[in-house]
């Protein structure tokens, strides 16, 4: 199994609410937070998240059905 970390970059994420919401969508899809920052003048967040999965396309195409998928950058 490869293990992947890949940075996750959101718009329109003020404060560590939205990040949270991020989040939660990413692990609900298999991923792993391993760290995350938000630049709330720039309403820009990051998270990097760690892929446990033999094919990381599993967790796109799981991913690609949550709400914050929409707001990736």
């Amino acid at each position: 199994m490869r293990k992947i970390r890949v940075l996750l970059r959101f718009r329109e994420c003020e404060h560590n609410g939205d990040l949270d919401a991020y989040a939660s969508d990413v692990v609900k899809c298999g991923g792993i937070v391993l760290d995350r920052m938000v630049d709330p003048l720039a309403e820009k967040g990051y998270l990097t998240v760690k892929l446990n999965c033999p094919d990381p396309e599993e967790f796109y195409r799981k991913f690609r059905k949550t709400s914050s998928y929409d707001f990736l950058f």
